[in-house]
């Protein structure tokens, strides 16, 4: 592979404004984030319309994320050969069209596939804009602020997500969620071919469809594992799907080991530094993707509030978080960042406690948004030094490639999180409506239905005591979890580069 990089000089030319363009990139991030956090408002409302089953409704949640991160990788290949600021503009446009088609949807099938294309979208979007980042931007310093900026939008366009959705939802039906995209990459479309400047390396080697296909593969059926044994699927289905994705993942590493031109450097992991910071990335976002789900439910669902007051309830993590992200950085003029880090980590990991002991009651509340405002603060401080480490660690001609990879890492945590600790929470919420009930079929999502639609105080009760329990559970797993995030980050540098 050979590739001719523009000259930097000519790529800032050729914008009127690096801020701008800069402005400009971050708008799809925004959206994108929105779009990974939303629904979690809006599914309660889209599941007593549309009635998923337990298996679909999970795929509701989550497939947008997973194709976010299972096509990553791929689509800044095709951006490298087709060039960013294209990719950007026709990923806009499909993204446009699919949040469109979504909005008014008929049956879960159409959701998940038009999630799926959304998803395919927005991984597109994400490394193109990054690596036209780094090349607006060559001093280190602006290029550093610049990049702190896009995933400030990042974060925040998270944090805002319960609180955007709750008031279309207090004042539309839910489909109105899926029509913030519109404006926004009607906006993308037509700005873009003005503001940003075009970038592309004359890349002679194909993309390799192989691995490709390997990874969104892999990816996929490891996923459909966890669905399949948290719904009924016998023990040998369950194992032999998840022996075929432990296979494919196999070969996809294997296959980028020996191609002289691979689809993803795989050494980058191998890097000190980078591994340390790609795990804690992955987990964190694994906890804070599942956990994300069970606020608007207990809020909504169990102590029976409207949207937009739930998401009222919200808006002090959403606050925290955007302080937080900016107080990180000033602490890092002031201390060492990894004290910085640890510090982020170590509040983190204290929100989670708060879930593991929720009550049943309204008195919930205030826990929920204790619990809510440690976790988005502390990721929020540690995450721009995160990035960071995973960039600066790499060679300067794989820094896009690192940041792609990290991305990859942080979507797929998100995702991953929604099946494992929603499988996990939905085990716990079976066993302990079985338990007082004598029998539990379905979802949460079903038994509050059920109760709601029979006007049935004592079913209602089961339920919401069960599904506190499922949240119960949850919460403990994040404490687990951050124990293990923080020895693997307080490890010596040789032990984690090992």
């Amino acid at each position: 592979m050979t590739t001719k990089p523009e000259p930097v000089e000519a790529l800032v030319s050729r914008s009127r404004s690096p801020r701008l363009a800069l402005a400009l990139l971050s708008l799809p991030s925004l959206l994108i984030a929105i779009d990974i956090s939303v629904l979690g408002v809006a599914l309660p409302r889209m599941a007593a319309d549309l009635r998923p089953s337990p298996t679909e409704l999970l795929w509701m949640n989550d497939i947008y994320g997973f194709m976010v991160g299972g096509t990553m990788v791929t689509m800044g290949a095709v951006g490298d050969r087709i060039g960013r600021r294209r990719l950007i503009v026709v990923c806009a446009a499909v993204f446009a069209l699919a949040s469109a088609v979504a909005a008014f949807s008929t049956a879960p099938w159409m959701i998940i596939a038009t999630r799926a294309v959304m998803g395919i979208a927005g991984a597109a979007i994400m490394p193109a804009s990054m690596a036209l980042i780094g090349q607006l931007f060559p001093d280190p310093k602006r290029r550093v602020s610049a990049m702190g900026a896009y995933m400030t939008c990042f974060l925040a366009g998270m944090a805002v997500a319960p609180l955007i959705g709750g008031v279309m939802l207090q004042f539309w039906w839910w489909g109105s969620v899926f029509l913030l995209g519109v404006p926004v990459m009607v906006v993308t479309v037509l700005a873009a071919p003005r503001l940003l400047p075009e970038s592309q390396t004359q890349v002679t080697a194909p993309i390799d469809l192989r691995s490709a296909a390997l990874c969104l593969a892999a990816i996929l059926s490891l996923v459909a594992t966890l669905k399949w044994a948290v719904n009924g699927a016998t023990v040998w289905e369950a194992v032999g799907l998840g022996a075929i994705g432990l296979v494919l993942g196999v070969l996809f590493v294997r296959r980028q080991r020996a191609l002289e031109h691979p689809l993803v450097d795989l050494s980058l992991l191998r890097r000190p530094g980078v591994s340390r910071a790609m795990w804690v990335l992955f987990l964190t976002a694994l906890l804070m993707g599942g956990t994300s789900i069970f606020a608007a439910f207990y809020l909504q669902s169990a102590l029976g509030l409207a949207p937009l007051t739930a998401a009222l309830w919200m808006v002090p993590s959403m606050i925290a978080m955007i302080i937080a992200s900016n107080a990180g950085p000033w602490l890092g003029h002031r201390f060492q960042p990894r004290y910085v880090v640890l510090g982020g980590l170590l509040v983190m990991a204290a929100g989670f406690v708060p879930f593991a002991l929720l009550p049943t009651g309204r008195s919930g509340i205030a826990v929920v948004v204790c619990g809510s405002v440690l976790t988005t603060a502390g990721i929020g401080a540690a995450f721009p030094f995160l990035m960071n480490d995973i960039i600066s660690h790499a060679p300067q001609e794989q820094a896009g490639s690192a940041a792609s990879l990290a991305q990859t890492a942080n979507e797929i945590g998100i995702a991953t999180g929604l099946v494992v600790l929603g499988s996990l929470a939905t085990v716990v919420y079976r066993s302990s409506l079985s338990t007082v009930a004598g029998h539990a079929d379905g979802s949460w999502v079903d038994g509050f239905r059920l109760a709601a639609t029979g006007h049935d105080a004592v079913l209602l009760d089961q339920v919401r005591t069960a599904f506190v329990d499922g949240y119960r559970a949850a919460g403990l797993a994040g404490v687990v979890t951050m124990a293990l995030v923080l020895v693997l980050f307080l490890l010596p540098e040789r032990r984690r580069a090992a």
